[in-house]
């Protein structure tokens, strides 16, 4: 359990952290920077064997019948939101290469093309199953609550690792300065809501998140980005005059 939850923080840190680095930009492997090559490919495969790691030490444990839904069940949903998660990083990898040998002045019509698969389309698919992938790994935990109660230091250990997780790839999302809203808006209402519905069950069923150790990772890594996602439109915030503020809280407060 603590191997997957270190491998999942861990990669995320390091991805964002190599994400925009210009050594790794500026060296091209087949005509392609070797920073999209370790985002693209590397990353996700560790964060998946991170992800393997966790539900196997799940469902290694007991089984109580809690929630009526089945392990099966839980993990073939699972299976699908990763598949389209992994076609989400597929369309930003192939797209976002295009993007930099395609001249937006001879080919306007490529380029408007390929900006919809690089921007919204890509991100959406990627970072929404992302989430769903998250919020199902407490709901499959749910019926395998670990065996002895988590000390002080492991709990803290969770919640220092969630926190890295839920910062670093928020700030991957959010940590933009042209932002006003954008995509980056209907991702905090779902944060929100997936974290409402765990909080529910686990309130509902009377479940002690000390048993619980993916499900305690989960709803930090979620009230975490949840945080970043509010202190970064405080910051944007205060540093627009007046009239940009009206602007920047009609773009908030619309639909």
């Amino acid at each position: 359990m603590t191997a997957g939850i270190l491998i999942i923080s861990i990669v995320t840190l390091i991805t964002v952290l190599t994400h925009r680095r210009s050594r790794f930009e500026e060296k091209i492997f087949k005509n392609v920077p070797l920073s999209d090559w370790i985002t693209s490919l590397i990353f996700p495969t560790l964060i998946y064997i991170g992800w393997a790691t966790l539900v196997k030490s799940i469902l290694g444990r007991p089984q109580i019948p809690i929630f009526p839904f089945d392990d099966f069940d839980i993990l073939a949903v699972t299976i699908l939101f990763m598949v389209y998660g992994f076609v989400g990083n597929g369309i930003h990898f192939t797209s976002k290469i295009v993007w930099r040998y395609l001249d937006a002045r001879k080919n306007p019509m490529a380029y408007r093309v390929n900006e919809m698969f690089h921007n919204k389309l890509s991100h959406y698919l990627s970072f929404l199953n992302a989430l769903f992938i998250a919020f199902l790994l407490p709901v499959l935990e749910i019926n395998h609550p670990s065996l002895y109660q988590l000390t002080r230091q492991e709990m803290l250990g969770v919640v220092t690792a969630g926190s890295v997780f839920g910062i670093s790839g928020t700030r991957s999302i959010v940590m933009t300065n042209e932002w006003f809203g954008g995509y980056n808006k209907p991702l905090a209402i779902v944060i929100l809501m997936l974290l409402g519905i765990i909080i529910s069950i686990f309130k509902t069923y009377h479940l002690n998140l000390a048993y619980y150790p993916a499900g305690l990772f989960v709803i930090i890594i979620f009230a975490s980005s949840l945080a970043t996602f509010f202190i970064r439109q405080i910051m944007i915030f205060s540093r627009l005059n007046s009239k940009r503020r009206l602007k920047f809280l009609a773009r908030m407060l619309s639909a």
